[in-house]
């Protein structure tokens, strides 16, 4: 499987929106910064991006 117009990771990070390159084995490459990522790694990467916490609720009640 391909991916299309995934933005890289790290150039993300320091808020610049590049597009990794496709490489003919099936690497994806970063043209500014020289990144490369496996499709597993986009995925983890892209995994660990949804996942929310809210510190707001409190989970447990303390006894009086």
């Amino acid at each position: 499987a391909k991916i299309d117009n995934v933005l890289c990771p790290v150039c993300l990070f320091t808020s610049n929106y590049i597009n990794l390159i496709v490489t003919d084995e099936e690497f994806y490459v970063c043209p500014k910064c020289k990144a490369t990522f496996s499709y597993e790694e986009l995925m983890q990467l892209y995994t660990i991006s949804q996942f929310t916490y809210d510190i707001s609720k409190q989970k447990h009640k303390p006894n009086p």
